[in-house]
């Protein structure tokens, strides 16, 4: 009995130890339960309270956005007084007693502007632009986050377009929307590119040029080459898609449509030496494309006035000639007298312009061409700019070769063309953005810039078309400009010599080109294409000069903010952009 007894107690014993045992461990569970999941409540403050910091920066970014669209209203302001309101409601939000404040079912947060600073480009400030420093904190059961978050705020940002020798942009939004073949590029033979290139869709590339000779050739030649801008090591290519190159012909207008590259093509973008001349290919860089929403139909307001708006100064154009005027401070809208039995005031006439001609502003709801003589330059200038409702012509409308028989013009100033503008016949020095609504020729011309800096910068809403300067010759026009397209842009260096200065973007590029020598007889060395048509060989074209140059100009950056800065009025807001961001 006694053991049995004993055997009891030892169970009891053991019995309350196993008890005691889990007792104690369930409560260690139970306590580090209990302390994860207040880890895991103040892990979940900390990120909310960051969330609610960063909806502040969005909401101060938003309401200053919406203030300024606000003031610019449809028909815009000028330059000063959009100075004035920027500054005005930036102050309206800088320190912490002006802080924006919010309160939710989460948390909340307040935010102000701690520091405002001046925007530095190319070397100097754009005073329509300022960068801010925003600080948010975000508060979530007494847990405090803070994001400090600089970003750029205002008007008139340099284009992304402004910055490539090429570009080949992919604007449509859904296949529906796209031209045949939009974003790619196509560099048929000895192209010269100097400057970095940007080519949204792919990059087909070959060693023969292309041309209409009594049929499609396919003329041999080398690969095209790229070289960096000085002071670069490499030339940089951002490319959305892939490099190609082909040797049989294929249909020309098929070719340059596809965005179906087949087996009869090779990709190259793993080897992409291989694909330009001497080896000498570019650096690849891939990112999302940036892109520009120039909106040129909208730029039409920036310009346009009516004969009878506020201020206008009315000329009559005698035989509708506009010769020598001097008006440096007038807003000039030209008219002239249709007389049959009676006279009657008329506004739509085609006016030329002759001589000196200097207008704060002019206008018309006809067409303009601007001539003169070929033995000394005349200058015209707009200083706020034009509206020209129909087409611009400038020049002689000559087909010569020799610029010594082309009109000797200079143009000054920005212009909005609401139809077609033609270059032809002139030895032309610009300082110039041209908006132009319809299609641009410019052909048998020369193009400089005006004064140190200046250049020519077109952006149509229709094709470009840059052809016969030079055709035959062994000296290149020399074009210094910037064309942006929103359609196709084509260009030809097989019979013609072309040197672009300044840089091409379009929405499908096509450059045919070959090197060395082109004429309608047989000489040393040649392949004959016709009976009329004769280029140099294929080996001979090594080491020779294309007959197609693009070199990138990178002072066109200065020259577009310089123009734009004397439009009239500002209508259009830049999209925020953030510079840095950090969570303290």
């Amino acid at each position: 009995m006694k053991i049995l007894m004993n055997e009891k107690g030892y169970s009891l014993i053991l019995t309350m130890l196993i008890f005691l045992l889990f007792t104690v461990l369930s409560v260690s569970v139970l306590t580090v339960a209990l302390s994860g999941v207040k880890r895991n409540q103040t892990s979940e403050d900390y990120v909310q309270a960051r969330e609610l910091a960063n909806k502040g920066i969005e909401h101060i970014t938003n309401q200053i956005q919406s203030d300024l669209k606000n003031e610019l209203g449809e028909e815009g302001i000028t330059r000063s007084e959009f100075i004035t309101k920027l500054n005005t409601i930036l102050n309206r939000y800088k320190d912490v007693i002006n802080s924006v404040h919010n309160t939710g079912a989460t948390g909340e947060y307040r935010v102000y502007i701690r520091n405002i600073e001046n925007v530095i480009e190319n070397g100097e400030e754009n005073p329509l632009k300022k960068k801010i420093t925003f600080l948010s904190r975000g508060f979530v059961d007494g847990k405090e986050k803070t994001v400090i978050s600089e970003v750029e705020i205002g008007a008139q940002s340099v284009l992304e377009t402004l910055h490539y020798a090429l570009g080949a942009n992919k604007l449509c939004k859904t296949p529906n929307a796209c031209i045949p073949g939009e974003g790619n590029m196509f560099l048929h033979g000895g192209v010269s590119i100097t400057g970095d290139m940007k080519v949204d869709g792919n990059l087909i590339i070959t060693n023969r040029g292309y041309a209409y000779l009594s049929g499609e050739k396919w003329i041999a030649s080398v690969y095209p080459s790229i070289l960096p801008t000085q002071g670069k090591a490499n030339a940089n290519l951002l490319l959305g898609g892939n490099i190609f190159t082909f040797n049989h012909t294929p249909p020309y207008e098929q070719h340059i449509t596809t965005s179906n590259f087949g087996s009869s093509y090779t990709k190259l973008t793993d080897r992409i030496d291989d694909a330009f001349y001497n080896r000498q290919a570019p650096v690849i860089v891939k990112r999302q494309p940036i892109r520009d929403d120039i909106q040129i139909p909208a730029q039409k307001s920036v310009f346009y006035y009516k004969h009878n708006s506020p201020g206008v100064t009315i000329i009559k154009a005698n035989n509708r000639i506009i010769s020598n005027q001097n008006r440096p401070n007038d807003k000039v809208y030209a008219s002239h007298d249709e007389c049959i039995l009676w006279c009657n005031q008329k506004y739509d006439g085609n006016y030329t312009f002759t001589g000196n001609n200097l207008f704060k502003s002019f206008a018309t709801a006809g067409s303009l061409t601007i001539r003169n003589s070929n033995n000394q330059f005349r200058q015209t200038t707009f200083k706020e700019g034009a509206y020209i409702e129909k087409d611009l012509t400038i020049g002689n409308g000559s087909d010569s070769y020799n610029p010594n028989n082309y009109d000797k013009i200079r143009v000054d100033g920005p212009i909005f063309v609401n139809g077609d503008l033609t270059i032809r016949g002139a030895d032309a020095e610009f300082n110039s953005i041209m908006y132009v609504m319809g299609d641009v020729t410019i052909e048998y011309s020369r193009i400089n810039g005006l004064g140190q800096n200046g250049s020519l910068i077109i952006f149509a809403n229709g094709n470009i078309n840059i052809r016969n300067n030079s055709v035959n010759q062994d000296e290149p026009s020399n074009i210094k400009g910037f064309f942006y397209s929103e359609q196709a842009l084509e260009m030809f260096g097989v019979g013609s010599n072309i040197r672009i200065e300044g840089g091409i973007s379009a929405r499908r590029i096509v450059l045919n080109a070959i090197r060395g020598r082109a004429s309608n007889q047989n000489f040393s060395g040649a392949q004959k294409i016709t009976n009329n048509d004769y280029f140099e060989g294929a080996q001979n074209q090594i080491g020779k000069l294309s007959r197609l140059q693009i070199i990138y100009d990178p002072e066109i950056i200065n020259t577009y903010a310089d123009i734009k800065s004397r439009e009239p009025v500002i209508k259009n807001l830049d999209p925020p952009k953030i510079i840095n961001r950090d969570i303290e």
